[in-house]
């Protein structure tokens, strides 16, 4: 079997200001630094930064979104609506388990998105129309709300063994008695935001927030739908 080393490169992923520098070689070649790359759908960064991510997300839903916008123009809105959620509304959320913002900004350019989606499918393009009323008469919920739910419906399959990630040392009950779902956790103290916006840090911490009969839940159905409940309160 041969290799293509130009089809190859080299990301490395560290916060210091002065990483060590190694040179990696592939049948003879030098294998290229690069400071980005897309695996699996999601553009990972050598800064531990979504932001590129992000970027690129919203450019995708954006095009998908002006493609509906042109072809279902005098389309009823039920149609552009359910073009919306098929089509452009999963692409702004596809694994966000694993880079949800944690910025202002972040969070607005996606919600900036779905915004010009509630305008497309109502057909209420004046700026003097409230976007916070045209999404309740849509009656959707954020995609930060709908970020939260899927974070915490993922802790909620992780400690029930339902998802084969390894937690050792990241799910420790404050107490002794392991046998309690319904105890929290301890928090993950970090240092920099790149790390405390990682999944683990910032879901344990919501995890810790939510009432024991809700935590205590078994079924993960219930659970998604209580806690979709109590996150509107």
């Amino acid at each position: 079997m041969t290799f293509n080393p130009s089809k190859y490169h080299v990301l490395r992923t560290t916060l210091k200001t002065k990483p060590h520098i190694f040179t990696y070689r592939l049948s003879g070649h030098n294998l290229a630094p690069i400071t980005s790359h897309p695996y699996l759908g999601v553009t990972l960064d050598s800064k531990l930064n979504w932001s590129p991510h992000i970027d690129n997300v919203a450019a995708k839903a954006t095009r998908s979104l002006n493609f509906l916008s042109r072809n279902l123009y005098n389309c009823p809105s039920h149609v552009k609506e359910a073009a919306y959620k098929i089509y452009v509304r999963p692409q702004l959320e596809y694994a966000s388990q694993v880079w949800s913002p944690h910025t202002a900004t972040g969070k607005r350019k996606l919600e900036n998105i779905q915004s010009r989606a509630g305008r497309f499918v109502t057909g209420r393009f004046r700026r003097t129309e409230s976007i916070t009323n045209i999404i309740s008469t849509l009656n959707w919920d954020s995609l930060e709300h709908r970020r939260n739910i899927a974070d915490l419906t993922t802790c909620h399959k992780i400690i029930h063994n339902q998802l084969e990630i390894p937690t050792q040392g990241i799910f420790t009950p404050h107490n002794s008695d392991t046998r309690s779902n319904t105890q929290p956790f301890q928090n993950i103290v970090c240092r920099v935001d790149a790390v405390r916006g990682a999944y683990f840090p910032r879901t344990i911490g919501k995890w810790n927030k939510l009432p024991p009969d809700i935590a205590g839940l078994g079924n993960a159905d219930a659970f998604k739908r209580a806690v979709s409940t109590w996150l509107h309160q």
